[in-house]
């Protein structure tokens, strides 16, 4: 026969239950009985009312009480932080940002916050219990729009080296094996920032001091990187200012009007959502989507001649 836990434990373990329900909306004594009795407690809306009368006094840093008028609410005291700890809506969250965050992202790019993933994966694991927990898995999908490549394999620890670099803002020497070339040449390089792009990822920089040209370098090529204790030309800027002619694309100032025709079954998406915000959608008599829109032209340099919709407001 199991031991039954003393009280003090239960409400020991109800008290920080309540105390991370607090946040910058009140909420009320029936909210908090409703979300505890979603947690498993087993409790009366009545127990939860006395604690509520001594919890603003015990943990006044934690718990607010405003009793301008019944029935009272209960928040977090303005800048004052939460408490640790993850309710099960904030897990599967996490759960299902990693899902969604994760083909896009390069490998390794989420390491910094997998003890997160791992607490959220425990407390639901521990939420087994709750019926409406239980299956949550079996009633989500994630599902990324378009034809996803496999992603760049980033030798394991360049990633990191060059997060460090751009937070300390400091010039790296990179070992960096060309496109056309077999082995690798040293570099001598001031990082400006990531780009994330698809399935490969992007070191922006430039070659010595200069503030004008910079270049793009996928992470895959890099097999070495040594932080150097010179600081980067590029330590304050923001790289979406830099990085918006980069990346294999060179604008063109020209718009081109297009006009494209979708039966109804293939373009009455399109309605909802559109292309681009300066398209057109009429239907024909025999039911045919004729789109018109203004594209602006860009180059890229790995796959040739593309047209994107431009956002015109």
């Amino acid at each position: 026969m199991r031991k039954k836990r003393p009280d003090r434990y239960e409400s020991a373990k109800r008290t920080l239950a309540i105390m991370n329900m607090m946040g910058v909306i009140p909420i009320t004594t029936k909210q908090i009985h409703n979300r505890l009795l979603d947690l498993g407690f087993d409790i009366s809306e009545r127990t939860v009312l006395r604690d509520m009368e001594t919890l603003p006094e015990i943990f006044p840093q934690h718990v607010y009480v405003i009793d301008r008028m019944k029935p009272y609410g209960y928040k977090l005291p303005k800048d004052n932080r939460k408490l640790l700890g993850m309710s099960p809506e904030e897990a599967i969250c996490l759960e299902l940002a990693k899902d969604y965050l994760g083909p896009l992202l390069p490998p390794g790019a989420l390491d910094p916050i997998a003890s997160y993933f791992k607490e959220a994966g425990i407390i639901l694991q521990q939420m087994q219990t709750d019926i409406r927990m239980k299956n949550w898995r079996n009633k989500v999908l994630i599902i990324n729009e378009g034809f996803n490549l496999e992603p760049a394999k980033i030798k394991k620890g360049i990633l990191e080296e060059i997060q460090t670099a751009l937070w300390q803002g400091k010039v790296i020497k990179i070992a960096y094996t060309s496109k056309n070339k077999s082995s690798p040449s040293e570099y001598l390089i001031h990082p400006c920032g990531l780009v994330y792009r698809g399935r490969i990822s992007y070191l922006v920089c430039s070659f010595d001091n200069n503030t004008e040209k910079f270049i793009y370098l996928p992470l895959q090529r890099f097999s070495n990187i040594e932080i150097q204790n010179e600081t980067s030309v590029h330590q304050d800027v923001d790289i979406k200012t830099v990085a918006k002619d980069l990346i294999g694309y060179n604008k063109s100032p020209n718009r081109i009007k297009i006009k494209l025709r979708f039966s109804s079954f293939a373009g009455s998406h399109l309605q909802e959502t559109p292309i681009s915000l300066n398209q057109k959608i009429s239907i024909t008599k025999d039911g045919f989507f004729i789109l018109r829109m203004k594209l602006m032209m860009i180059w890229n340099y790995d796959f040739g001649l593309e047209l994107l919709a431009m956002r015109l407001k």
